[in-house]
Formats: C-alpha cells, sequence, structure tokens
C-alpha cells in the first residue's frame, strides 16, 4: 500500500513537472524558420467513432505538383467500460485494430488528391494485464477493467430493453474508404501555413461488424502550422478544425446526429535532426444522441504523446500512445505506428 501511495506521489509530482515543462516550453517561442514538425495521422478509435468519417487532420503543407506521399498506419485500441442506467446497458470489451494504407499525390496549382484504405479488426486482444500495471503505475483509474476477465470481447449496447449493437466473435474486413482532396491556401511560406482539407468516406465497410457506417460521410476542415524555434530547437504549433457531415448510416441510426464538430491542436520539437518530440490533443462533439452514456453521447478529447523518427531524407516512423481524457467517450489506450514515404 506504502509503495502504490509512493508511486502515485511520484506519478503526480512527475505531471505536475512536464504540466510546467510544457508551459515554458510554450511561452518561450520565438518566431522563425524552421523545419516543420507534422501531426499524428490519427483519430477517436471508439468501436462506434471509428467506423464514421471523422478525419485525422494531416498537415498543412500540401504535396508539390507529381510529389506523392505513402503512408502505412497502425492504430491499435484497447477498450473497457460498462454501464448501466434505468434505460441503457452498455459493455465495451475488446480492442480495435485500424490498419491504414494512405496515398496522397499532388496534382499542381496547389492541390492534392489522396485514397485512404482501411483494415478493420475487433477482438478480444491481450493488452487487458500490460494496461492494468501501465494505469496502476502512473496511478490512472482502471475503470473496472481490473475486475473484468482479460482478453474477453464483448460490444454491446441496449437502449430501452432492445439491443442496438452486439458483437461477441471476433470480425475483420475492409472499412470504410476515404477519397480526400487538399488546397494550400495562397500567401503562406515555410514558416506559416494553411491549407483546407475535405474527405468523402464511402460505405464499402459493415456496418453490422462495426467495421463501416453503412452511409457517406463528408468532412472538411482548415489546418495551420506555424515554426518556430524554442531555445536550441526548430519546433512547430499546428491544428485544425471543421466540421463532419454524417449521411444515414445503419449504426445506432435513430441515434445518430446530423453533424459534428472536431479539431486538433498540438506542437513539436526537433531536439535532434532526427528526432522529434510531439504532443498534441484531439477532440469532436458527440456523433449520437438520446443516451445518458459518455460512450455514446459526449464530447470526446484525447491526448497524445510520442515523436517521430527520421529514418531517411524521404521516410519518417510516428510512434504515439493516446489517453483518454475525457474518460469513456474514446478507447482507454491508444497505440499508434506510422511509417510514411515522401518521393
Amino acid at each position: 500500500m506504502v509503495g502504490r501511495q509512493l508511486a502515485r506521489s511520484l506519478s503526480q509530482r512527475r505531471r505536475t513537472a512536464l504540466g510546467v515543462a510544457a508551459a515554458a516550453f510554450f511561452f518561450s517561442a520565438q518566431g522563425v524558420a524552421a523545419q516543420n514538425v507534422t501531426p499524428f495521422f490519427s483519430f477517436n478509435q471508439s468501436p462506434i467513432i471509428q467506423l464514421h468519417g471523422l478525419p485525422a487532420i494531416d498537415n498543412a503543407g500540401i504535396l508539390r505538383a507529381g510529389q506523392a506521399r505513402y503512408r502505412l498506419v497502425h492504430d491499435l485500441a484497447s477498450d473497457y467500460t460498462l454501464h448501466t442506467t434505468a434505460t441503457e446497458n452498455l459493455l465495451f470489451d475488446g480492442e480495435t485494430n485500424r490498419t491504414t494504407l494512405v496515398y496522397a499525390r499532388g496534382i499542381g496549382t496547389g492541390w492534392e488528391w489522396g485514397l485512404q484504405i482501411p483494415y478493420v479488426r475487433h477482438d478480444g486482444g491481450w493488452l487487458d494485464g500490460f494496461i492494468e500495471d501501465w494505469h496502476d503505475t502512473f496511478g490512472l483509474p482502471q475503470g473496472g477493467r481490473d475486475t473484468a476477465p482479460h482478453n474477453q470481447f464483448s460490444f454491446l449496447y441496449q437502449r430501452q430493453g432492445v439491443t442496438q449493437l452486439a458483437l461477441s466473435e471476433a470480425v475483420s474486413g475492409i472499412g470504410d474508404v476515404r477519397l480526400s482532396a487538399g488546397w494550400q491556401w495562397p500567401g503562406g511560406d515555410k514558416a506559416q501555413r494553411l491549407a483546407v482539407r475535405a474527405a468523402l468516406s464511402l460505405p464499402t465497410g459493415d456496418s453490422r461488424q462495426l467495421r463501416g457506417s453503412g452511409g457517406t460521410d463528408f468532412a472538411l476542415w482548415l489546418v495551420a502550422d506555424r515554426a518556430y524555434r524554442w531555445w536550441d530547437w526548430p519546433a512547430t504549433v499546428f491544428g485544425g478544425g471543421g466540421v463532419l457531415l454524417l449521411g444515414d448510416g445503419e449504426v445506432l441510426a435513430d441515434q445518430q446526429r446530423p453533424a459534428a464538430l472536431f479539431g486538433s491542436i498540438g506542437a513539436g520539437a526537433r531536439v535532434l535532426p532526427w528526432v522529434s518530440l510531439k504532443l498534441q490533443a484531439d477532440f469532436h462533439g458527440p456523433l449520437y444522441q438520446r443516451s445518458e452514456l459518455k460512450e455514446v453521447n459526449a464530447t470526446a478529447m484525447q491526448f497524445l504523446m510520442g515523436g517521430d523518427l527520421q529514418l531517411g531524407k524521404k521516410v519518417q516512423l510516428d510512434l504515439m500512445v493516446g489517453e483518454d481524457i475525457i474518460v469513456h467517450a474514446s478507447p482507454d489506450v491508444v497505440f499508434h505506428i506510422g511509417l510514411s514515404l515522401t518521393d
């Protein structure tokens, strides 16, 4: 007991120190041209959110004519949340693996287009014991995970006595394919950029297996960044936001909202020529309504921390861990890895 209290005390002091360091990091910035650090290519991986067209904000730089970018992105999200009210029962106990092949090409005059093909798997996974230890070490709430059997799988939601969704066997397959476009706002430079981006999510995934929404979604947003120098480090502040318009989906169809706002904000510094450290917060409004549960009807916010490694002039590896700031509105923990090649 004493050891656990000491660990939690040290964890609280560590978080306080990190907060003070982050504040100093932001306020010591002075604007100069520098190599841009880009956002994590990630979004909320909740089983009933990831199937919609909620986008990663991407970066504020549009590819030049003929230039191409290839990405292979993997997100592993672990969920455990159990809630019961007078009218609703919900259990999300499982893991979601989402692997996405992303292609984008510049077509000139400030424009680019792209294609995203995801492969989604829901199952019981293997991370429960590791995440319990993670939460215990950093003094984070277990949310009942430590009292439940390990590596079980159930995505269940009942409302007013009617089962709205139920998955208890592992499923996998292609998710909703997305088409994307971007346009560089004129007048910027490498030190300060602004882009308009859009994405169209097509109903190619099976909504009964929570691999797709069953509807066509459209997202439109702005993303900007600005290069700085923090002490001796080239650094970038980035952010963006927009609106997601949801089509007539088949998952919780009578509770789906027509639209939701979303955004991201973050910063990163290149601490070595080949290493960047990044912090990012992603948020979005609720995609569903007529529910008392945060898992269904709540604004979600995640805190992402990690960085990227420049493996070569054209190759970048992103590594990230995400935690839910608003508990239960997004997965407990998300592990992200992304490999990109820009020619």
